[in-house]
């Protein structure tokens, strides 16, 4: 097991870089430039323009950007002339942000506090972590309830439920939530208070798990109704054991890996932000500044959405396919 996890570790730094490369290649043969895209700042003259591009290094060649970026860049201190070395993207070190003209990093941008408010990952992954619970903690029950209920009122209106909720997006989802809880019944302000620990998460938790939900729900049903066929399960059932063992012991086991199997994917979406959730109930979180970065072409901010992403896409299967191991013993790592 340790030894299959050290490798999976060791595989996920080719996958950065390969991401990295992709990225930082689309995001310089877009057209425009991170200073001469930011509507909210005045046209700079041509002399401080090109002050700026010489400190963010713009001018030297695509191969050289690239690796002072993603691996490690030798500076030199302006007073004292000594040589050092500082770490790139790989080393956690995002650079700092351009549209701040190097005022502030990226890591203040995205796990800084904000005048003593947490950090905007802060938001997005506590939202993503809320509706992943959403999603799991009502999908499967609901989805191991319409199969053993199959073909009755229960099934009927479990399917048409996690339909609905599969065949709308998060967009239309939280503007009806909106409507109704926060518009019509009061029952919610339109405008979070982000002070309060419980309430403003309510509604953006569960318009974005609502999807995953129905999706959950769908495949949890399908899977527990292909292993309720299954010879063990009626060999269980002939030798007179309670239902509930049957279903919890020997069936829920095997019919729930197919959906670990997209929880690694789910994750990672969920966590690293959301676009239309932060908009529609004004979520302070990553989702928002990362389409604010691609606006105004701000590289080094790019490039960290794109990362962060992957990295946790890569932590999420990993731990997707170490549970694969606790629910299955048959599955090896060898």
């Amino acid at each position: 097991m340790t030894a299959y996890i050290i490798r999976r570790i060791l595989w996920q730094i080719p996958v950065l870089v390969i991401v990295g490369l992709l990225t930082f290649g689309i995001a310089k043969m877009t057209p425009g430039g991170p200073f001469d895209t930011d509507p909210t700042r005045r046209q700079m003259s041509p002399q401080v323009e090109a002050v700026l591009r010489d400190r963010f290094g713009m001018d030297l060649p695509f191969w050289r950007q690239f690796t002072r970026y993603m691996f490690l860049d030798v500076v030199t201190d302006p007073k004292t002339g000594e040589q050092a070395i500082r770490w790139g993207a790989i080393g956690g070190n995002f650079g700092p942000t351009y549209s701040s003209r190097g005022a502030r990093t990226v890591q203040q941008e995205l796990f800084g506090d904000r005048g003593g408010k947490p950090s905007r990952f802060y938001y997005s992954a506590r939202l993503g972590v809320q509706a992943l619970l959403f999603a799991v903690l009502l999908g499967i029950p609901m989805g191991v309830l319409a199969a053993l209920k199959q073909n009755t009122w229960i099934d009927y209106l479990v399917l048409l439920t996690s339909t609905f909720f599969v065949s709308l997006s998060t967009l239309i989802v939280g503007f009806l939530l909106v409507l109704i809880f926060a518009s019509w019944l009061k029952w919610f302000t339109v405008l979070p208070n982000w002070n309060d620990p419980i309430r403003p998460w309510i509604l953006p938790t569960i318009a974005l798990g609502s999807t995953s939900l129905g999706f959950i729900t769908r495949l949890t049903r399908s899977s527990v109704l292909e292993v309720k066929r299954q010879d063990y399960v009626r060999t269980a059932q002939a030798k007179g054991l309670n239902d509930q063992v049957v279903v919890w012991r020997h069936m829920l086991k095997n019919a729930v890996l197919p959906v670990i199997t997209i929880l690694g994917p789910l994750s990672a979406a969920l966590i690293t932000g959301t676009l239309y959730t932060e908009i529609i109930f004004q979520v302070p979180g990553m989702g928002s500044l990362l389409i604010e970065a691609i606006g105004k072409r701000d590289y080094s901010m790019i490039m960290a959405g794109a990362l962060v992403f992957v990295f946790f896409l890569g932590l999420a299967n990993l731990i997707v396919d170490i549970a694969y191991g606790v629910v299955d013993p048959r599955i090896s790592y060898k």
